[in-house]
C-alpha cells in the first residue's frame, strides 16, 4: 500500500519536533486533530472521524505541520525570506523607514551570505520603497541599479558553477569511475575553475567540480589537493550545507587515498557536530552521515584489518538498514549492501557476504552506480572460488561475468581483465599465480601508488589482497594485516 503524503512528512518528523506538535494541539486543545495525527502516523485511517470531512482534515494537518516546519527552520535563506515578508507587510502598511530599515538587514544577511538571487529581490524592494522616502536620491536609485546589475552577473557565474557540480554528481552516479573505453574529452569542461568571480560559494562549487572531475579519472592526489583546501578554507563555507557538503567530498578523497585515520577522525567530527545541533534539525544530514558512515568506516577498518571495529561497524549499519529503510534511495542502498559484502568477507563471513551480492546482483535495474554493481560481478566470482569443487559452476559465471562486462563496453577496464585470465587459467593447478603475474602491470596501471611505494585502489583493493593470499597460501584477513603494518 502506497505511503501517503502527510504519513511521509509525519514519518519525517524528529523528536523535538514531534514535541513541538504536541505542545501545539495542547496550547490549541485540539484533541481531535492528535488523534488523528497518531493514527496517521501508525498507517492507520481514523475510525472516529466522518469519511466525508476526512481528506480536508488531513489537508488541514499537512498544512499545519509545514507551517510549524517553515517556522522552526533557520537557515540562511529561511531567515532572509522571513525580512522579506516583514519588510511587505510593513511596506503594505505605508511604514516604509521601517520597511527600508527591515530591506537593509536582510541586505547585510544576502551580502554575507552571497544569496544573490534573494539580493537582486531586496534591491528590487528598496527602489520601490526608495521612491516614496525623501532622503532616497536619484544617485541612490543609479547606484542600487549599477549594484544589481553586478549581482546578476555574481548570480550568473554562481549558477553555472552550481550547474556543473550538479551535472558531474548525476554523472558520477551514473557511470562512477571512468574506464579507458569511455571518451573523456566530453568531460574535460569539468576540470575547470573560474577565477573572474569573486564569489567565494562559485569558487566553492567550481573546486567540489574538478574533485569529482579528478575522482572520476583516478588522479586521487589532485582530488584530494581540492578537498583538503576546500575544508581549511573555512571562509568559503557559507552555511552548515555547504560545510557538510565539502567534508563528505573529503572523506571519499581520503578513502582513495588510503588516509584512513584522517577519513574516521572527520567523520567523528562531523557525528559530533550533528549530534551538538551544528546542522540544525535536518534528516537529510542525519541520513547522509549515515550513509558515508557506512561505505567508509567499513571500508577504513577492513584495510586497517581491525577486527574488533569492523564487526562493530557492520553490526551497527545492519540495525541503522532497518531504521532508514523507508527514506534511503536505491543508489544509496546498493552502495551500503556493497559495504556490508566487503565487511563480513574481511570478517570472514562468506555466506553473509554472498547475501549481500545476491541482493545487489538480482536486484539490478541499471538505476544503480555501474561501478558499484560492477564490483559486486568481481566480489561474486571471489566468493565462488572459495569453493573450487564444482568448476563447472565457477566456469559459467565467469563466461556470464565476462558478457556482462563486454556489452557495457568494459572490454580495457580492469574487472574484465581479471575475469579473462581467471577462465584463462581455471583448469590449471597454479591459477592464482598466473592471474596475478598476468596482472601484474595492470595493477600498476589501475592502481595508485602510496607514499610508501605500495600499491592500492579504493576498489580493486580486495581483489588484489585476495590473490595474494592465494599466492601465499595465507588467511586472507593475514594478507591486510600485512599490507597494511609492512
Amino acid at each position: 500500500m502506497a505511503i501517503s503524503p502527510i504519513q511521509k512528512l509525519i514519518q519525517s518528523l524528529n523528536q523535538g519536533e514531534l514535541k513541538q506538535f504536541s505542545l501545539k494541539v495542547k496550547k490549541d486543545n485540539n484533541t481531535e486533530y492528535n488523534k488523528i495525527f497518531q493514527a496517521i502516523k501508525l498507517g492507520k485511517e481514523p475510525q472516529f472521524i466522518n469519511k466525508n470531512t476526512f481528506s480536508q482534515r488531513k489537508k488541514y494537518l499537512y498544512d499545519t505541520l509545514l507551517d510549524l516546519l517553515n517556522n522552526s527552520t533557520s537557515s540562511i535563506d529561511a531567515i532572509i525570506l522571513k525580512k522579506l515578508l516583514s519588510l511587505e507587510t510593513l511596506f503594505k502598511r505605508q511604514l516604509n523607514i521601517l520597511a527600508f530599515k527591515e530591506a537593509n538587514k536582510a541586505q547585510k544577511l544576502a551580502e554575507k551570505h552571497e544569496r544573490y538571487g534573494l539580493l537582486i529581490q531586496i534591491f528590487e524592494w528598496k527602489k520601490n520603497i526608495g521612491y516614496y522616502l525623501e532622503d532616497f536620491t536619484r544617485q541612490d536609485y543609479f547606484d542600487l541599479s549599477e549594484r544589481e546589475e553586478h549581482i546578476l552577473n555574481e548570480q550568473l557565474y554562481y549558477l553555472k558553477a552550481k550547474n556543473k557540480y550538479m551535472e558531474i554528481l548525476n554523472l558520477k552516479r551514473e557511470f562512477g569511475y571512468l574506464n579507458s573505453d569511455y571518451d573523456r574529452s566530453i568531460f574535460s569542461k569539468y576540470g575547470e575553475i573560474n577565477h573572474s568571480t569573486e564569489s567565494k560559494r562559485t569558487l566553492f562549487y567550481s573546486r567540489m567540480t574538478k574533485a569529482i572531475y579528478h575522482w572520476m579519472l583516478k588522479e586521487h592526489d589532485k582530488e584530494y589537493e581540492l578537498t583538503k583546501l576546500n575544508v581549511q578554507a573555512v571562509d568559503i563555507q557559507v552555511d552548515n550545507v555547504e560545510f557538510m557538503i565539502a567534508h563528505l567530498e573529503h572523506l571519499t578523497s581520503c578513502v582513495c587515498n588510503a588516509n584512513f585515520a584522517e577519513l574516521v577522525s572527520t567523520l567523528d567530527n562531523l557525528k559530533i557536530k550533528n549530534k551538538n545541533g551544528f546542522f540544525g534539525k535536518n534528516i537529510i544530514i542525519d541520513l547522509k552521515l549515515f550513509y558515508y558512515s557506512a561505505n567508509y568506516e567499513i571500508m577504513s577498518y577492513a584495510h586497517m584489518g581491525d577486527i574488533e571495529l569492523l564487526q562493530k561497524k557492520v553490526n551497527e549499519v545492519e540495525s541503522g538498514l532497518i531504521y532508514w529503510k523507508s527514506n534511503i534511495s536505491k543508489e544509496m542502498l546498493s552502495v551500503v549492501y556493497s559495504a556490508l559484502k566487503m565487511g563480513h568477507y574481511y570478517l570472514g563471513d562468506i555466506k553473509k557476504s554472498k547475501y549481500y551480492i545476491n541482493k545487489m546482483i538480482n536486484n539490478y535495474s541499471g538505476k544503480i552506480r555501474k561501478d558499484v554493481y560492477f564490483d559486486a560481478l568481481l566480489f561474486n566470482l571471489i566468493i565462488i572460488f572459495e569453493n573450487l569443487d564444482n568448476i563447472d559452476y565457477i566456469d559459467s559465471n565467469i563466461n556470464s561475468t565476462i558478457r556482462f562486462l563486454k556489452n557495457n563496453n568494459m572490454k580495457n577496464s580492469f574487472e574484465y581483465l581479471f575475469a579473462s585470465y581467471l577462465r584463462k587459467y581455471i583448469y590449471d593447478d597454479r591459477i592464482f599465480e598466473k592471474v596475478y603475474n598476468s596482472l601484474e602491470p595492470v595493477f600498476h596501471k589501475y592502481f595508485y601508488k602510496l607514499d610508501n611505494g605500495k600499491l592500492y585502489s579504493e576498489n580493486y583493493q580486495p581483489i588484489y589482497l585476495w590473490l595474494i593470499s592465494k599466492v601465499k597460501n595465507e588467511p586472507f584477513i593475514t594478507t591486510v594485516k600485512n599490507w597494511r603494518n609492512n
